[in-house]
């Protein structure tokens, strides 16, 4: 068993079976539905959320209740005393000021544990492959804080493209790059990211028609990374895995690529993106 415990968020994308496989504990969003609120993943899956997209009239999202956070850190408690979190870039959510503040309460009840709070400046993938590293760090017998630097290390390095539908969900959350406003106007398929490590979503580009869109999305990766050496990559999808299967496939064919999952968005994320694809990466 790891002597570092590692918590992260649903947002993450962190594949199941490495959820499993290094026994990291996941801290649900909130997502409230015409009035009725929903923990992320655990009361109301992607498929479910599809289910009822179009119907929906009233929709936000939020950081889960302190509780959620005390009940994790108590539980690791039992086992360790050394715990590192990561979550969603703290300028998109209020989820690192909600850990911070659960942190202190944890800690006036167990003075001995210690929680270090680490900001990924990032989301999806790219916040997950974070999590991935701090895991296998602290599997292999890291302490804390060799965990934390593995962290803040990798922070740099992972970069996330989304090709989207439409930037009208990001924009009603308040999440849009400042440039997002004249680019819905002309229809075009909008290209956004988080690839320069300032913790917001970025304007990329733009391209017309799906196809064009994921094409370019897969020629962008070679200006954020160096390709020359194997790729980290995570495919995402929402309402279509097709998109997915073939998103990564096009990434497959143009790099070398050590390891490469395709994952959903959950239902949090589909709240503010709508109908997307997107792939989070690093080498």
């Amino acid at each position: 068993m790891a002597n570092v415990g590692i918590i992260t968020d649903t947002v993450a994308c962190v594949p199941a079976e490495k959820i499993k496989e290094y026994g990291i504990r996941i801290v649900p969003f909130a997502l409230n539905i015409d009035g009725k609120t929903y923990l992320d993943q655990l009361d109301i899956t992607p498929d479910e959320f599809w289910k009822m997209f179009k119907s929906i009239k009233e929709l936000t999202t939020g950081a889960p209740a302190l509780g959620e956070f005390t009940k994790v850190f108590k539980d690791l408690s039992k086992s360790t005393n050394d715990i590192v979190c990561t979550f969603v870039s703290k300028r998109l959510s209020a989820m690192y000021e909600a850990a911070t503040e659960a942190r202190e309460l944890v800690k006036k009840e167990n003075p001995r544990l210690n929680i270090e709070v680490v900001d990924s400046n990032s989301a999806a993938g790219a916040e997950g492959f974070i999590v991935l590293e701090m895991a296998r760090a602290a599997q292999a017998g890291k302490s804390l804080a060799e965990v934390v630097k593995v962290a803040q290390d990798m922070v740099p390095r992972v970069k996330f493209l989304i090709g989207m539908e439409t930037l009208k969900y990001l924009i009603k959350g308040g999440r849009a790059p400042k440039t997002a406003y004249a680019g819905e106007l002309f229809g075009v398929k909008p290209i956004v990211g988080m690839v320069n490590n300032t913790g917001v979503v970025d304007n990329i580009g733009r391209a017309r028609g799906k196809q064009n869109c994921m094409l370019r999305l897969v020629e962008l990766i070679k200006d954020y990374s160096d390709t020359s050496r194997p790729m980290h990559v995570n495919v995402h999808y929402t309402d279509n895995i097709e998109d997915g299967k073939r998103l990564s496939e096009l990434i497959r064919s143009r790099y070398s690529c050590t390891e490469v999952y395709l994952t959903p968005f959950t239902p949090v994320m589909c709240a503010h993106t709508g109908p997307v694809f997107a792939v989070s990466f690093y080498t």
